[in-house]
């Protein structure tokens, strides 16, 4: 999808400035805190850039190759992003213990507390313009990338507020403690962040195995089939749903029994047909496969 490729290169760019600004200030204001920021952003760039290349490849049609489609990529794709954020929070809380046993690290925090207001103001635009777009395109790429900047977003406001502290503190007697500002910043912000790619790392994992999606979809699907089966008097029915990437595969098999009644091939198209329009409300991508068989082993 066009748009969705615009809106990935939306985030490409925002993070390509955002990385270079960043590493360049942190150098300059021998901040630890404002480098890891910047090194951040930086890996987000060639992330982002990695998942625009697989939308490129995924909406492009290769039905002898991938006759299931590519979704499975997406999932793929975002799980590894987040591992890599998830070794940047860690290789940052490492050096910055070291850095805090050592005696802390000397930062200008005027110059740092304004590179903290730019970035937070930026990341939150870039933030609420992704989180608008995913809603309308529903994209597991879209809501990685509004993840990501909301994260950013929260990690530079965190700066901000310590270097006001440090800022604040050397008009005090505890100036002697500054240099335990920047380690410690960078501990609390990336401490905190590690849970953010272990739930998304859970989540993306749920779908590359192919287990049953949110509940409310779940539950949605069996409602409208469940409904189905006491309309037409099925004996039993069987459903499987599995989410991959935006793609929804739906599965369902109507145990019939003859003697009372054998849909014919108009009748089962009429009853796809119709459960087909009864979900259409699940915002997804819908590969639906409905079966008919009076055999339960056919389903089990």
């Amino acid at each position: 999808m066009l748009a969705e490729k615009n809106i990935l290169k939306v985030s490409v760019y925002g993070a390509l400035v955002f990385a270079l600004v960043a590493i360049v200030w942190g150098v300059l204001g021998n901040s630890q805190m404002i480098l890891f920021d910047g090194l951040y952003s930086l890996i987000s760039v060639a992330l982002s850039f990695f998942s625009l290349l697989s939308a490129s490849f995924i909406q492009k049609a290769d039905y002898k190759r991938f006759p299931f489609g590519k979704e499975m990529l997406e999932p793929i794709v975002i799980l590894s992003k987040y591992v890599v954020i998830l070794l940047l929070c860690l290789y940052a809380l490492s050096s910055a213990l070291s850095d805090l046993l050592a005696g802390g690290r000397v930062v200008d925090p005027g110059m740092a507390l304004i590179y903290a207001i730019l970035a937070t103001i930026g990341c939150y635009i870039v933030y609420v313009y992704l989180k608008k777009r995913k809603k309308k395109l529903n994209s597991g790429f879209v809501e990685a990338e509004a993840n990501q900047w909301l994260m950013d977003c929260y990690l530079s406001f965190g700066v901000m507020l310590g270097f006001l502290v440090a800022t604040l503190m050397t008009f005090t007697p505890f100036q002697s403690l500054i240099p335990y500002v920047d380690p410690l910043m960078v501990i609390i912000v990336a401490g905190y962040f590690v849970k953010v790619p272990l739930v998304s790392i859970k989540e993306q994992l749920r779908e590359v195995l192919e287990m049953a999606p949110e509940p409310f979809i779940q539950e949605e699907i069996e409602r409208v089939t469940y409904d189905l089966e006491k309309k037409y008097n099925f004996d039993e029915t069987f459903i499987r749903v599995a989410k991959v990437g935006s793609k929804l595969f739906i599965e369902i098999d109507f145990i019939v029994d003859p003697k009372t009644w054998e849909p014919t091939v108009k009748e089962q198209d009429q009853i796809r047909e119709e459960l087909l329009v009864n979900i259409k409300d699940v915002s997804y991508t819908k590969w639906l496969t409905i079966s008919f068989t009076s055999d339960r082993k056919w389903a089990v």
